[in-house]
């Protein structure tokens, strides 16, 4: 057909409308990110982390907020009352306040990367204030080793009895970047030991077949969810060699190294196996094999270490672009209580179900930051220019003032990382 005649002309006319008409679910090309607008983006970020997701008197960092209103914002986190009950779950799932361990974790080895890529001394008071939440966490319980998921901040020490493998890996690797971080001081170095050495002897104690490898509850029982240590999944097998390896790193003792090895060869083999098709999992797969690959010795191991991280890398890069489909809330009054919502049956537990407007931020903030973080831990991996177009629009994009989810404290992560790798450069810095 002839462009010039008046339907060819027509039918041109309405192909250009309609491409210009978004279509649900499909984001436009996105357009490119200045280092200055990253920049704005990741401080507005950690802005919002501290004045909406931070509470000051557990010194802790909860999982959403249930209101625009400074003065409600955590207003629906559990009460004493609540978690004595046990209720609504003993893990407190979906109320909140149950991964304070793994954010305070992210969270601190987010600042460690910050510092490492900036040397703002500045940082240190932000670092302390988060070292100080993560120690309540592995000392308040009565149960030696025991790392609490979250506390009340009504009484500052109330909390769910039961923990998970989840929790003990962001925890054992927040405190060991810190240990290894100028930021921190003689004196919460050896705080630390002390915190890493309880945790080690709880698992060498109750990581055993004759409680099924379970970690074990703070009352003392072993048929805890999701706190079993060893015969998992080949994304949750390196969990125990890593938290045994950071032990013998931190205190020196032998014996910790001894526990490491006499697991991580099983564990080598079996984390190349496929296992998950979840971020959170690949994350922290990740991140015990990172650890173990740094602090490994043997070079057969650290060979098979480098080859699982990069399958895991493989894996995990198809989060990546759930964040075109990001859409801001739109800002208008949220109530989001968990008392409110309906249940459902997670494993044996009834669990809140958490609204859409939590699901958004998690899939199209968390996840898509999760998968960069999987990405840009692996040693010697490179970004393609897409992957890394991917990353900076999922820093920038979101607004960060009217985030509900915990996913902010993700996106730091990468980008300071990613400044840190010399992938990303701070405004008026020369790129490496």
């Amino acid at each position: 057909m002839d462009r010039n005649t008046p339907v060819a002309a027509w039918l041109v006319g309405i192909t250009a409308m309609l491409a210009a008409v978004p279509v649900p679910g499909l984001a436009a090309e996105p357009r490119p990110v200045s280092d200055e607008q990253l920049y704005a983006k990741v401080e507005e970020a950690w802005q919002a982390s501290w004045q909406r997701f931070y509470d000051e008197r557990t010194h802790l960092f909860y999982d959403f907020v249930c209101s625009y209103d400074p003065a409600k914002r955590l207003a629906a986190l559990p009460t004493p009352e609540e978690t004595a009950r046990q209720h609504p779950n003993r893990n407190g799932w979906g109320t909140g306040m149950e991964d304070c361990a793994i954010s305070g974790g992210v969270m601190l080895s987010m600042i460690c990367d910050r510092f490492a890529a900036t040397k703002d001394d500045g940082l240190r008071p932000a670092a302390q204030k988060v070292f100080a939440g993560m120690v309540s966490l592995g000392t308040l319980s009565p149960s030696a080793g025991f790392v609490i998921r979250g506390i009340c901040p009504a009484d500052g020490r109330s909390h769910y009895c039961e923990s998970s493998r989840d929790q003990y890996t962001w925890y054992a690797y927040g405190l060991w970047r810190y240990y290894r971080s100028p930021l921190s001081s003689p004196a919460e170095q050896a705080t630390i030991r002390k915190i890493i050495t309880a945790v080690c002897t709880r698992l060498e104690q109750n990581v055993v077949p004759e409680n099924d490898y379970h970690i074990g509850r703070e009352d003392g029982t072993f048929d805890g969810l999701v706190d079993k240590m060893w015969e998992n999944e080949a994304h949750e097998v390196a969990r125990l060699p890593m938290i045994y390896a950071i032990g013998a790193d931190i205190t020196g003792e032998g014996r910790w190294q001894d526990l490491a090895q006499r697991y991580s060869l099983e564990a080598a083999v079996t984390s190349k196996e496929p296992s998950t098709k979840i971020a959170y999992a690949l994350l922290q797969q990740q991140v015990s094999l990172e650890a173990l690959y740094l602090l490994e010795q043997s070079l057969e191991l650290k060979r098979q270490w480098l080859e699982a991280m990069r399958l895991v890398a493989g894996r995990a890069e198809g989060f990546l672009p759930y964040c075109r489909e990001y859409q801001s809330p739109d800002g208008g009054e949220i109530d989001l209580d968990w008392r409110t919502w309906p249940t459902h049956g997670s494993m044996s537990y009834r669990v809140p179900t958490r609204p859409a407007v939590c699901n958004r931020d998690d899939r199209t903030v968390r996840q898509p930051a999760e998968a960069a973080l999987v990405l840009l831990l692996c040693p010697g991996s490179s970004l393609t220019p897409e992957q890394l177009q991917l990353i900076r629009l999922s820093i920038a994009q979101v607004d960060y003032t009217k985030s509900v989810w915990y996913g902010l404290y993700y996106t730091q992560a990468v980008y300071w990382r990613s400044v840190r790798l010399g992938l990303i450069a701070l405004p008026n810095a020369p790129r490496q």
